[in-house]
């Protein structure tokens, strides 16, 4: 199955997502209760826009990882099959 590879590729970004939603949900969202100071809440808005970018990267960063190595797979030089 010759695209067997990429199919690999677009459910691992999708489980990626699936799994990225949940740990945003269960763990950045909830960070604490909204606090009535101004640094507070500065802090930890910010630590969640930063948490919640980071998340954005490592999904960029692990597709784009696994495309390379497909990409990589595709150009290596395959031995000559003999044709007699």
């Amino acid at each position: 199955m010759r695209g067997a590879a990429l199919i690999a590729i677009e459910l691992a970004a999708f489980l990626l997502i699936i799994g990225e939603t949940y740990f945003f949900f269960m763990a950045i969202v909830p960070l604490g209760p909204v606090p009535h100071g101004l640094g507070e809440y500065t802090a930890i808005t910010l630590a969640k826009v930063l948490l919640t970018f980071g998340l954005g990267v490592l999904w960029l960063v692990v597709v784009a990882s696994i495309t390379r190595l497909y990409v990589r797979s595709k150009l290596r030089p395959h031995p000559p099959t003999p044709s007699a």
